[in-house]
């Protein structure tokens, strides 16, 4: 009989634990549709200062607004508060010191400096991607050209010879995408996106006949532009 109580006692003990735990899910349940409906209730402000006291952060002033440049990467917050000179030759020859001459060729005059790239030697045949060399490259050219109030247009070319894939439908895309991967690394290097301008000729623009290996070579390049005269330069800035 007193073994029947006991066996009875204990099943009564350990059956009770789920109440226990059921009472903890309904004050969890409790807890949390409180909190989402006081965070529905309460002002947009309130509340926002409620999430940065749960988060730790700083809350905003009052009135204040998230500018366009606070979400953009560091590179593009870059202010140019004290503008450098116009680029000189001597400084793009600097900064492109370690290509090889015959890949390169800068010329200036009193409007434009026109760098123009070799694209055998910076792009991987029918692609717009580039080594770690070529980027190093690049990098130190977007890095002087950082801080200038010039505008720079960098156009793309290639060869005759028709390219169709996934990728690139056809030369137009190929040229634009070269120029485009050149213009990525100069504003990630800190230049003012707005003083940029891409654009991709295809075959158009020859600089020597097709009919040859090393006729089509020449044709495939990228020119970057550095326009040098100030008055464009001030007009670009009132227009953006």
């Amino acid at each position: 009989m007193s073994r029947r109580r006991g066996g009875h006692d204990e099943g009564g003990a350990h059956g009770g634990s789920w109440k226990i735990a059921l009472a903890d899910l309904m004050t969890v349940l409790m807890v949390f549709f409180l909190v989402m409906w006081l965070t529905s209730i309460v002002d947009p402000k309130d509340r926002e200062a409620f999430i940065n006291a749960i988060s730790g952060e700083p809350p905003m002033p009052m009135g204040a607004e998230i500018q366009d440049d606070q979400l953009l990467p560091p590179q593009e917050q870059l202010i140019d508060l004290e503008m450098k000179p116009p680029v000189s030759k001597a400084e793009l020859e600097e900064a492109l010191k370690n290509v090889n001459p015959k890949d390169i060729n800068i010329e200036e005059t009193e409007e434009f400096t026109t760098i123009t790239l070799r694209s055998d030697s910076f792009f991987e045949s029918g692609r717009a991607t580039i080594s770690d060399k070529t980027r190093e490259n690049l990098e130190s050219l977007g890095e002087t050209l950082v801080g200038r109030n010039q505008p720079v247009t960098i156009t793309g070319y290639t060869d005759n010879i028709p390219i169709s894939n996934f990728q690139f439908p056809s030369n137009w895309e190929l040229s634009a995408a070269r120029a485009a991967t050149v213009a990525r690394t100069f504003v990630y290097m800190g230049m003012n996106k707005k003083r940029v301008t891409i654009s991709g000729k295809s075959d158009n623009d020859e600089v020597a006949p097709n009919e040859t290996a090393y006729g089509r070579s020449l044709n495939r390049r990228v020119i970057i532009r550095i326009d040098k005269r100030p008055e464009s330069a001030i007009n670009f800035d009132e227009e953006s």
